[in-house]
């Protein structure tokens, strides 16, 4: 370890003894004799703990391409060195090295296996990069990367065709960074307790990311930046002090995860994506379609108990399909604001505290063969929406069931026990017949049509 890390090391033991000391002089004077005992005990080792790093490049002071890893120790799962290969070059030497198993191809790929490796605060524990062998990173235990940047406990660019399966990437900046990589799977992985986020990909597509357990990380359980065409299935992404998952793209399918505890369960901003069977509870908003996100289908998802709404589409986001989704229990259950052209159909909307659907300035869209029971304000809420289309939709028990606010020309037909609007096709108009007796007893009936946009309801 060179003298930037051995102050560093020292820096880190003062935090943690502080941490946990009495705050007064003494104590800290006591603190600072033990930290320089520990540092002169342990001097012999951490000037010794180096890195494996193989392949053409710049390397930094971080990484010494001197040492080698101790080929016992990859065998024993000890705590390893750093590891950098660069180039599918790379692998050839960390192979030839005796460091892993393999020969790079689909049915023989590179093996990382075992492994567990204390990053020291600096840098990636394992870093790829440029490479398109096949090669798998299996069950190693990376923590303590450095903070900011890129560092990860397992850092990705450049890269595709690795699996990335069952290793534990806790307690890093980034559990797992995945840039510019196609084609690769990450399953089974543990990222907890990252400063970050647990699962990170930036410019990355077609890839897999399913079974992984990301929690209680700083901003994102898992999140894809300007990534498309991506499958995310089966993860665990709870107690995030943002979101669960983020997705900020197209085309990709975001099915079956769990995304609770969160500030946002799953978070959206893009189009044509899939987000299915996924559970968003106990959130402040379940699902959150974003601004300007179009053409997405939501679909079969229970998102209950959460703060404010159960899913949310976001201004100007439009031909969103809402369908067969479980919303439950909510301050609101599914709500749309200055968003066109969407469809909700056959969801159950129950139980929410305030309406079962909101719309508000939204125009042309249908909302058709839902259920919304015992919502405690409307089933049905539209303010400054034109145009929409409410049919064939199941009201119980709440308040009212559709309430109307500087509405025009919605359409309401077969909406069971609330004919609220049936009567007069839907056009929101009244008929004022004015008499008026001019002379003689000659009475003349003038029918005044008086167009009124204006509140109305209707108690199922």
């Amino acid at each position: 370890m060179y003298i930037k890390e051995v102050s560093l090391f020292i820096y880190y033991l003062q935090i943690k003894f502080y941490k946990y000391g009495e705050n007064n002089m003494k104590s800290h004077t006591k603190t600072n004799l033990i930290i320089i005992g520990i540092v002169f005990a342990l001097f012999p080792i951490i000037t010794n703990n180096g890195s494996f790093i193989t392949g053409n490049s710049n390397e930094s002071s971080d990484y010494n391409n001197d040492i080698s890893l101790d080929n016992e120790n990859l065998k024993l799962s000890a705590i390893s060195r750093k590891i950098h290969i660069i180039n599918n070059s790379g692998w050839v030497d960390f192979r030839n090295a005796g460091n892993c198993t393999g020969n790079g191809t689909y049915s023989d790929p590179y093996v990382i296996e075992d492994l567990e490796i204390d990053g020291g605060g600096t840098g990636s524990c394992i870093w790829i990069e440029n490479s398109n062998v096949f090669f798998k990173i299996e069950n190693c235990t990376v923590y303590n990367s450095g903070w900011g940047g890129s560092n990860a406990g397992i850092l990705l660019s450049h890269v595709s065709n690795s699996q990335l399966i069952d290793n534990n990437c806790s307690s890093n900046f980034y559990g797992i960074y995945f840039e510019y990589s196609n084609n690769n799977t990450i399953s089974g992985n543990t990222a907890n307790n990252n400063d970050y986020s647990g699962i990170y990909l930036e410019r990355c597509q077609y890839n897999t990311i399913s079974g992984n357990t990301a929690n209680n990380n700083d901003y994102a359980g898992i999140d894809l930046e300007r990534s498309r065409y991506n499958t995310i299935s089966g993860n665990t992404a709870n107690n995030t002090v943002y979101a669960g998952i983020i997705i900020s793209d197209d085309y990709n399918t975001i099915s079956g995860n769990t995304a609770n505890h969160n500030s946002k369960g799953v978070f959206i901003v893009g189009d044509y994506n899939t987000i299915s069977g996924n559970t968003a509870n106990n959130n402040y908003f379940g699902i959150d379609i974003h601004m300007w996100s179009d053409y997405n289908t939501i679909s079969g998802n229970t998102a209950n108990n959460n703060n404010y709404s159960g899913i949310e589409i976001e201004m100007w986001s439009d031909y969103n399909t809402i369908s067969g989704n479980t919303v439950i229990n909510n301050t609101r259950g599914v709500f749309l604001s200055e968003s066109d052209f969407n469809t909700i159909s056959g969801n159950t909307v129950n139980d929410n505290i305030y309406d079962g659907i909101y719309l508000g300035h939204c125009r042309e869209n249908t909302i058709s063969g839902n259920t919304m029971i015992n919502n405690t304000r409307y089933g049905i809420y539209l303010i400054d929406s034109d145009g929409n289309i409410i049919s064939g939709n199941t009201f119980i028990g709440n308040n009212e069931c559709i309430v109307e606010d500087n509405c025009l020309t919605n359409k309401f037909s077969d909406n069971g026990d609330c004919t609220y609007g049936q009567e007069n096709g839907g056009i929101p108009i009244e008929l004022i017949v004015g008499i008026s007796v001019i002379s003689g007893g000659t009475v003349i009936g003038v029918a005044v049509l008086l167009l009124i946009r204006r509140k109305r309801k209707r108690v199922e």
